[in-house]
């Protein structure tokens, strides 16, 4: 395989390719295609909550149980040993094992007939899909031109929300004609299909002085801390704004119980929503940062400060404007938009800082701290205060612990703004981009 070429953005230069043919372009497509599958895996349990705690007679406390914690727990755990193993044995081959045990177990999980032997068969998926983001966004980082770094991880994080979506929309068309278990099956054969062409995927090998093992790679992104904290606050932020995500297992519950929608057609609208929308935010986030970075100069963190800065609002008004009305659509649109904007820009941002042999661990680490944090220690509290309140009564058991979750994402905004001014940019700013942090509340200019 032949290193990227400067300047050669997504296509490479010269048709920049690896020894199996495939140009930079395509390998991020198919990445892209493996998100998408792995998303809607995830999602699955999310999709048919209604069907799932009917079918297999389960609480609240129960479901969230298995769409949060359950999964993300062992998610952020095997996050974290997939990045270091990637960084140690090659990431195709640990993508390669995790794809084969996800596809399995989503399929296996279409036996379960009680919450015992759902919650059996969760870990293994989550232990599997956990290895997709440290080892393919690295993969794909190694293969395009820095200027380009932050679309290039938007196009692959759009498999978010066409996953996401997806699945939803699944639920919504696939679910009535053949039920909630014969979708989990497809899905899981699906799977093992992209299995026999991520086989012909090559990936450059790390070259290291030594072995690198969990605990000195911890070390060493530690001190990468400590040296300067834009790291740091650039994980905080995507960690925080998680809080928000770890609210989507509810999305079909909250709309059938408090905001009037039926089954199906919660189901349709959302996944319809979050696939349009959340293209606009993964993608086009990445396109945005890095056009601002090359023609205004301005950090990518600023980029993604403004950008949560003006979202965070509309979290409230899709809580709390009635069901139907253009102020909650706008509210929806803005809740996916928030989900989803962070990937591309957050992982550049931090990415750049890194030298090669603690990108996959970093990553890792970063999933790590989002799955057990927002996605499990969040979720699960959300449906624990959902229970209690349902219990006594209340009518909102749904919107105000949702509530308490986005507030605590709107803490990623000031986050990003502390990422900002950790930048070196900032340090060393022109005259023309002084000019624009001073216009954002900057005092100091620095040259």
């Amino acid at each position: 395989m032949r290193e990227p070429v400067a300047g050669a953005g997504l296509r490479g230069r010269g048709g920049s390719a690896i020894s199996d043919g495939t140009s930079p372009a395509s390998l991020i497509l198919f990445m892209l295609a493996l998100h998408v599958v792995n998303q809607i895996d995830r999602q699955l349990v999310s999709a048919f909550a209604t069907d799932i705690m009917r079918d297999l007679e389960l609480n609240r406390s129960q479901f969230a149980l298995i769409a949060g914690l359950a999964f993300s727990g062992v998610y952020a755990v095997a996050a974290l040993t997939a990045g270091v193993m990637a960084d140690r044995i090659g990431r195709v081959k640990v993508l390669a094992s995790g794809l084969g045990v996800w596809s399995l177990f989503t399929a296996a999980s279409a036996l379960a007939q009680s919450f015992w032997t759902l919650l059996a068969a969760r870990p293994f998926v989550a232990a599997g899909e956990a290895t997709l983001v440290p080892t393919a966004s690295n993969i794909i980082l190694a293969r395009v031109d820095t200027r380009h770094r932050a679309g290039a991880l938007g196009l692959f994080f759009a498999g978010i929300p066409i996953g996401s979506g997806g699945g939803f929309l699944l639920a919504a068309t696939l679910g009535p004609l053949i039920g909630w278990r014969w979708v989990f099956i497809s899905m899981g054969a699906i799977g093992m299909i992209a299995l026999l062409g991520l086989t012909r995927v090559q990936d450059k090998e790390s070259v290291l002085s030594a072995a690198p093992t969990l605990l000195g790679n911890l070390g060493a992104i530690v001190a990468q801390w400590r040296q300067g904290p834009r790291i740091m606050w650039a994980s905080l932020a995507i960690i925080l704004a998680h809080a928000h995500s770890a609210t989507s297992p509810f999305v079909q519950l909250w709309l059938v119980a408090e905001k009037g929608y039926d089954k199906a057609a919660a189901s349709a609208v959302y996944g319809g929503t979050f696939v349009a929308t959340g293209l606009i935010g993964t993608f086009g986030s990445g396109l945005l940062v890095d056009w601002a970075a090359r023609r205004l100069a301005w950090d990518r963190a600023l980029t993604v400060f403004l950008i949560l800065l003006a979202l965070a609002p509309l979290l409230l008004c899709y809580r709390l404007a009635p069901g139907h009305s253009p102020l909650f659509i706008a509210g929806m649109i803005g809740s996916i938009l928030f989900m989803t904007v962070l990937y591309g820009p957050i992982f550049a941002v931090i990415e750049e800082l890194l030298p090669a042999r603690l990108k996959a661990t970093a990553t890792g680490l970063n999933m790590l701290l989002i799955n057990i944090f927002a996605i499990g220690g969040v979720s699960y509290a959300v449906g624990l205060a959902s229970d209690r309140m349902a219990l006594a009564g209340m009518s909102q058991s749904w919107t105000l612990p949702l509530i308490g979750a986005d507030l605590i994402a709107w803490l990623a905004v000031p986050c990003a703004y502390f990422a900002m001014r950790s930048s070196p940019a900032v340090r060393t700013a022109t005259p023309a981009l002084s000019e624009q942090m001073h216009q954002l509340g900057d005092v100091t200019e620095r040259r």
